[in-house]
């Protein structure tokens, strides 16, 4: 009985990676003709003029029915990259890290809070793709993809997908700093809520400092005078939805993880915040010891 149980796993096993070779093998030779197509219709629209600076809508609706596997048009309608470049089958991995976790992002993303949206598409994605958390190199592939949509949906005018972008990638580059380089103890959240909650002009900066080329010049000239705003973790706050010009909000001085408008707005969430304050500050204390041990014996040797 055992035996045939086996055997019986085993004949299961290799018609699930049979078929998941078979939809990779379709899903490459769609991605290829799509890219012949886009460039067809780039080429196409270049000898009409400017009619083809209109986005095909029909394209992105059927991109957007296809799932987490397939990117979205914009990637494949313009000449620039951003800075992206698709070669290799570990960013073909990437690529499919980087929707697994926008699909579970979006998933809790109706009315939680970004922490938790964020921490649970971590929790959904870190089985199947350890390799890739567990690697800066491919952890900054993944980043390149945002990077490159972010900016495409930028330019084509579609400011809330760019910020949902721009929350993804601030939160790989923070858990790279934390967790693979080790260069952090926390989590540096203000850092993630200044571009999920911030202007334009935080956001346009954010992707025209990380992409290569020069696309969001334009734009950063049109936003540049716009005030950059900041978020006071007060909930009593009684500025308008607790924003405030970011050039006066204040780290709390212990733990550095929560931002305020004033001395008053931070003492009157102490008592909510002390919590969470106490060990934010018990982990950096034990952040710092562990480089100082390793540093000390670092020069013994």
């Amino acid at each position: 009985m055992g035996r045939k149980r086996n055997q019986g796993k085993a004949r299961k096993a290799a018609k699930a990676k049979a078929r998941e070779e078979a939809e990779e093998s379709h899903r490459q030779q769609w991605l290829a003709e799509l890219l012949e197509e886009a460039e067809e219709e780039e080429e196409e629209g270049e000898e009409r003029g400017s009619d083809n600076n209109q986005p095909n809508y029909e394209r992105q609706q059927s991109l957007a029915g296809c799932g987490a596997q397939m990117p979205p048009s914009e990637f494949f309608n313009t000449k620039c990259k951003h800075g992206l470049d698709l070669l290799s089958n570990a960013d073909n991995t990437c690529f499919q890290f980087v929707h697994a976790f926008e699909d579970a992002y979006f998933y809790e993303a109706s009315g939680a809070n970004i922490s938790v949206c964020l921490i649970a598409a971590e929790d959904a994605t870190l089985d199947k793709f350890a390799d890739v958390w567990d690697d800066s190199a491919k952890m900054e592939i993944a980043i390149s993809f945002l990077l490159c949509t972010g900016t495409q949906y930028f330019l084509k005018g579609n400011y809330a997908d760019a910020r949902h972008s721009a929350v993804i990638t601030r939160y790989f580059e923070q858990r790279i700093a934390v967790g693979l380089k080790q260069t952090q103890a926390l989590v540096n959240w203000p850092k993630i809520n200044e571009v999920y909650e911030g202007d334009v002009h935080t956001l346009v900066k954010f992707f025209r400092k990380r992409i290569p080329c020069s696309c969001l010049d334009a734009k950063y000239d049109e936003v540049k005078s716009i005030t950059k705003m900041g978020v006071c973790y007060n909930p009593e706050c009684s500025a308008p939805l607790g924003k405030v010009e970011r050039s006066k909000t204040m780290y709390c001085s212990r733990c550095r993880c929560v931002t305020y408008c004033s001395p008053e707005c931070q003492k009157a969430d102490w008592k909510l915040h002390r919590p969470s304050c106490d060990e934010c500050v018990a982990r950096i204390a034990k952040f710092d010891a562990k480089r100082e041990y390793i540093n000390i014996h670092k020069h013994k040797h």
